[in-house]
């Protein structure tokens, strides 16, 4: 992210804070960020090596607390009004600087729900209460996972552009797998193909490289998070793809699927194009419910209802995700309220969100896997698509 971004999600971080309850906020709090990767890295904008600590106050000042090995790193940035370099330890600068700013309520970045505003390590935080114990701020710790949530999921323009952008690439990616798609191509050797393709470009997968893209051919040996196989590619094979790029710091999260015709074919199967139709119902249903002030779990269950009225099994996972900086990008998830997605469901969407929504459903009594994935915005009148090219038929090959 680059160092003007960073500021412009200062700037957003403070027009939120008050409503949050939180005077200033102790973005990180952290050390040996290169081998225990920090959520709020992307805020910060370089790794530490040892217990440093960044603070955002109310009143627009900043602060980097950091070893004396890592200053040079942070003055570079030029993102912080004040940067302190401790040799001994960060303790006495942390202080002076709350002596200083006198905050009510000092917001950590600690959540239950939400593994991107999860930041704080539980023995960092032993060390952070340790440095403040005999304080008066040693009661003032509060959570800022809604806050750091929030900061993440509304989306800044130059945010929505951005996946924007690696969206279309991703959709370009696409077509080329598109033309790949032949008779005895096997699932692992169309993997391997995108690997090579995305190597030369320069860019990373949104997850896994070994599950990323997903590759179905036919009956999947397991219907979600899972590897391709050697399966060769026959006529009659419904195929269904799932990938996700990051370019330039921001994902995407795209699933297609195709139908290879079997010679004499002019179309699929009728459960195939029962099936497919099912699961564009479901997403465009589930679409139609987001909306600013909606909660996760309504818009899932509007999803939801579409699959029972088509009389397919429940679905076992939600319908949409946060997508941003990563596939996955944390906060609220348009989700049923299950004890595995914790309260993350209960999230208010706000204007700025950018979610990943999808269904998939198996093809009763024929086998496959027809899946779609696009990525949406939410705008104060709803939810608009970021594709260019959303998939709304079932494409035929052979």
């Amino acid at each position: 992210m680059s160092i003007e971004m960073i500021r412009a999600k200062h700037r957003q971080a403070l027009g939120l804070m008050r409503a949050h309850g939180i005077d200033t906020w102790l973005l990180q709090f952290a050390r040996e960020t290169g081998l225990r990767p920090d959520p709020l890295d992307y805020l910060v904008g370089a790794g530490v090596t040892w217990p440093s600590a960044f603070l955002l106050n109310q009143d627009g000042a900043t602060a980097a607390i950091v070893g004396s090995g890592d200053a040079g790193t942070f003055e570079a940035t030029g993102l912080w009004s004040e940067l302190r370099a401790f040799r001994n330890g960060p303790r006495e600068d942390l202080l002076d600087v709350l002596d200083k700013w006198d905050p009510k309520a000092i917001g950590v970045t600690w959540s239950t729900s939400d593994e991107t505003a999860d930041g704080i390590t539980h023995g960092m935080y032993q060390l952070l209460e340790s440095m403040l114990a005999g304080t008066r701020f040693a009661d003032r710790l509060v959570s800022a996972g809604g806050l750091a949530g929030a900061v993440r999921s509304i989306k800044l323009p130059e945010e929505i552009e951005a996946i924007a952008r690696t969206v279309k690439l991703t959709e370009d990616l696409l077509e080329r797998i598109e033309h790949r798609l032949e008779p005895g191509i096997t699932e692992i050797g169309l993997q391997g193909q995108v690997h090579d393709w995305v190597r030369k470009a320069g860019w990373k997968f949104s997850w896994d490289d070994e599950f990323c893209p997903m590759v179905n051919f036919g009956q999947p040996a397991f219907m979600g998070h899972a590897g391709p196989t050697d399966r060769a590619l026959q006529p009659g094979d419904v195929i269904h793809v799932d990938i996700g790029l990051i370019v330039d710091g921001f994902a995407s999260d795209l699933q297609r699927t195709w139908y290879m015709r079997r010679p004499g074919e002019t179309e699929a199967p009728p459960d195939v194009k029962r099936t497919f139709d099912a699961v564009r119902a479901s997403l465009d249903a589930g679409v139609a419910a987001i909306r600013p002030g909606a909660k996760g779990f309504e818009v899932d269950a509007a999803s939801r209802s579409a699959v029972e009225e088509w009389d397919f099994p429940e679905p076992g996972f939600a319908f949409g995700h946060n997508c941003g900086r990563v596939a996955h990008d944390g906060s609220g998830i348009l989700g049923p309220e299950w004890e595995r997605y914790g309260d993350a469901p209960r999230v208010t969407i706000r204007e700025g969100n950018v979610f990943a929504v999808e269904m998939d459903l198996g093809v009763p009594d024929y086998g496959g896997v027809i899946g779609l994935e696009e990525e949406v915005v939410v705008t104060a009148e709803g939810a608009r698509t970021l594709s260019s090219r959303p998939q709304r038929e079932l494409k035929l090959l052979g």
